[in-house]
């Protein structure tokens, strides 16, 4: 039973019939070489600018506003 993503992975391609093979390789060193050469994207990624998010952030106007005794309450149980 395959337990590591290698494993899993290996017991893949022991699952591909042998002519098929090649056409795994250039496929498997393809999608290998676009991983390590990309650089990676998305948020949170790269150079940080202050106030890239405005307008994205929405905060209610009593976000500071202390919390009901109910609520409060609920944290020291």
């Amino acid at each position: 039973m395959a337990t590591t993503y290698r494993d899993r992975l290996i017991a893949d391609i022991d699952e591909v019939p042998k002519s098929k093979l090649p056409q795994l390789y250039a496929i498997v060193h393809t999608i290998k070489e676009q991983l390590l050469t990309t650089a990676p994207t998305g948020p949170g990624v790269g150079k940080r600018c202050l106030g890239s998010a405005k307008g994205h952030v929405w905060m209610a106007d009593d976000f500071n506003a202390p919390l009901p005794d109910e609520i409060v309450d609920e944290f020291y149980k």
